[in-house]
C-alpha cells in the first residue's frame, strides 16, 4: 500500500472488479442487516415482556452498548489466532445465539443475561470483515469496497424496516428470533463460499500497534464525535417530532427517506478523490442539517433536514474505514478496526445520557448543540488531514 491519493476512476463494473472475498462479505453482510432490526426494541421488550422498569430497561441498553467495547477488541484479538473467516463465523454464531436467548427467554434474569452476552458478541465480526476488505483489495478501490459496504448495509435496512414492521405484530420477541436466524443465515454464507483466511504471522501480527498509533488515536477521537451524534439522531428524532404535535412513527418514514437518499447520491457522489475533502464536507453537510432542524422545528424542517444530513451521510459512507485501512501496517488490519471500532461503542454508552441532558433543555437545544459538535469535528479533520497521512515505512506498495 502507498501513501498515494487514489487515482481518478469512472467505476465501471465495480463489483466485477472487487475481489471474490470482498463480493461474499457484501452478500453475507446483507443478508445479516436484514434481520438487524431487533436492537431498538430491547428495551420495549424488557418493559413489556418482562415487567422491567424504564430505568432498568436503560440501564441494560447502556450496558449493552458497553459490553460491545471489549466485543470489538475480542473481534481483533480472534483474527490473530484464527484468521479473519472463523472470526466472522464465530461472531455471527454468537450472535445468534444471544438474540435466541432473548427470544426465548423465560424470565427477566434470562433476558438481561442474553442482552450483555448479546453485547459481547456483536461486534466480534465487524474488525474480522472490515481488515479482510483492506486485505484483499487494492489501494485504490478501498473508498468504492466500503463505501459499496455502507451501501449495501443501506439497501438491505430499507428491507429490514419492512420485515420488522410484519414480523413485530407477532410479538417482539419474534425479531429477535428472525434476527439470530439471519445471523445464522450469513455464517453459513461465509463458511461455505469464503475462501480460507488463515491468521497473520507472527512478524506482522508484532507490528499491530494501534494504540501507540498517534495518527490511528486523532481519526478516533473525530470517529467518536461523529459517532455518538450519528447513534443520537435517531433517538431524539422521534422525541422532537412529537413535540411538535406528530406521530414519533414519522421518524420512520423518514429514516426510509434517509436511505433513499444515500442510495440514490451514490452514482453522483461516486469519485475517488481526497477523503479528507470529502470527509470535512460531510461534516460539514451534517452540520447544516442539523442546524435546520434547531431553527425550523417543524415537520417540514425535519424533512429538509433529514435530506441534507443524508447527503452528508453519503459523503462520508466509506472513507472512515479507508483511511484506518491506508494507516495500518500488513497483517494488523484487523487489529487497527478493532480499535477504531469501539468509538461506536463509546458512542453509544455516552450518547443517550448526553442527549436526555439535552433534551431535557428543549429540542432546538440538542439539534443546536448536535450541529456544533458536527461543525467542530469537521474542522478538526481537516486540521489533522496531514497527520493523518499514512507513514511509508509501515506500509508496503501493492
Amino acid at each position: 500500500m502507498t501513501d498515494k491519493q487514489p487515482v481518478p476512476s469512472r467505476v465501471v463494473s465495480l463489483g466485477s472488479r472487487l475481489p471474490r472475498s470482498v463480493t461474499v462479505l457484501l452478500v453475507a453482510r446483507f443478508v445479516n442487516r436484514l434481520g438487524a432490526f431487533s436492537m431498538p426494541f430491547l428495551a420495549v421488550l424488557l418493559v413489556q415482556d418482562h415487567g422491567a422498569s424504564v430505568t432498568v430497561a436503560g440501564l441494560v441498553v447502556g450496558a449493552f452498548g458497553a459490553a460491545t467495547i471489549p466485543s470489538r477488541l475480542l473481534g481483533g484479538r480472534l483474527v490473530a489466532e484464527v484468521g479473519s473467516k472463523a472470526a466472522v463465523t464465530m461472531g455471527l454464531c454468537g450472535t445468534a445465539a444471544a438474540q435466541l436467548v432473548i427470544a426465548a427467554a423465560p424470565s427477566l434474569g434470562v433476558a438481561l443475561a442474553g442482552a450483555i452476552l448479546l453485547g459481547l458478541c456483536f461486534e466480534i465480526h465487524e474488525p474480522a470483515s472490515q481488515g479482510l476488505i483492506a486485505d484483499v483489495t487494492p489501494d485504490h478501490l478501498l473508498p468504492s469496497a466500503y463505501g459499496l459496504l455502507g451501501v449495501t448495509l443501506s439497501a438491505a435496512g430499507l428491507v429490514a424496516g419492512v420485515i420488522a414492521a410484519t414480523v413485530g405484530r407477532l410479538g417482539l420477541a419474534w425479531l429477535f428470533a428472525i434476527d439470530a436466524l439471519t445471523a445464522l443465515a450469513c455464517a453459513v454464507l461465509v463458511a461455505a463460499a469464503l475462501a480460507p483466511t488463515p491468521p497473520p504471522s507472527r512478524l506482522e501480527a508484532a507490528t499491530a500497534q494501534p494504540w501507540s498509533d498517534r495518527r490511528l488515536l486523532v481519526l478516533m477521537a473525530t470517529g467518536t464525535s461523529f459517532a455518538t451524534v450519528y447513534l443520537a439522531i435517531p433517538m431524539a428524532l422521534p422525541i422532537s417530532l412529537a413535540a411538535v404535535g406528530r406521530p414519533p412513527s414519522d421518524a420512520g418514514l423518514l429514516a426510509t427517506l434517509a436511505a433513499l437518499v444515500i442510495l440514490g447520491a451514490q452514482p453522483l457522489l461516486r469519485r475517488h478523490d481526497d477523503p479528507h475533502r470529502r470527509m470535512v464536507g460531510g461534516y460539514a453537510l451534517l452540520a447544516v442539517g442539523l442546524a435546520i432542524a434547531g431553527l425550523l422545528p417543524t415537520i417540514v424542517g425535519y424533512t429538509v433536514a433529514t435530506v441534507v444530513i443524508a447527503l452528508g451521510d453519503a459523503l462520508l459512507l466509506g472513507h472512515a474505514y479507508t483511511l484506518v485501512a491506508r494507516l495500518a501496517p500488513t497483517g494488523a488490519k484487523a487489529a487497527y478496526f478493532a480499535a477504531y471500532g469501539i468509538t461506536w461503542g463509546i458512542a453509544l454508552t455516552v450518547g443517550p445520557p448526553l442527549m436526555g441532558v439535552m433534551l431535557d433543555l428543549g429540542t432546538r437545544m440538542f439539534w443546536l448543540v448536535a450541529a456544533s459538535a458536527m461543525l467542530a469535528t469537521g474542522v478538526a479533520h481537516g486540521l489533522s488531514a496531514r497527520a493523518l497521512a499514512p507513514d511509508p515505512a509501515r506500509t508496503i506498495v501493492v
